[in-house]
């Protein structure tokens, strides 16, 4: 398997800002990556997912895995705004945490930085199609 380490687009989450945020954004969603080609019709095992959290003006790399035989990773718990939060008028000018995704596998092209909103409680589903490196596209 080849090694990603050198993909991992944001410094490491522990650091005060981070908690700082934790602190900011006390909701819990969770995230599904779904990779696969020719119209969703063939899943993509062994892509690298990193998902990046942007944060006044910086990237974190929070979580990165790679996908199963079914193209999938799930189950990624990420820190959001309270559902009650987004009723608020005062909370409004929060808005909701920025994350990228980027998926990088040998045979297809990269997908950098694809934006996903995570919502409290709710399990967000990014189903990605990749296109092979040999130049040809999906029909």
């Amino acid at each position: 398997m080849p090694d990603y380490s050198q993909k991992i687009s944001g410094e490491t989450p522990f650091k005060p800002e981070y908690d700082e945020f934790v602190r900011e954004y006390p909701g819990r969603g969770s995230l599904k990556v779904q990779t696969s080609v020719a119209s969703e019709a063939f899943p993509i095992a062994g892509a690298f997912v990193d998902v990046v959290l942007c944060y006044k003006g910086k990237r974190y790399s929070i979580y990165h895995d790679v996908t199963d035989d079914s193209g999938i990773v799930n189950e990624i718990v990420l820190p959001s705004r309270l559902n009650a939060a987004t009723q608020s008028p005062d909370s409004a000018a929060l808005g909701e945490p920025e994350y990228l995704i980027s998926i990088y596998h040998p045979s297809f092209d990269e997908i950098i930085d694809a934006p996903v909103t995570i919502h409290d409680r709710v399990e967000t589903i990014l189903p990605i199609s990749l296109n092979p490196t040999n130049g040809q596209t999906e029909g």
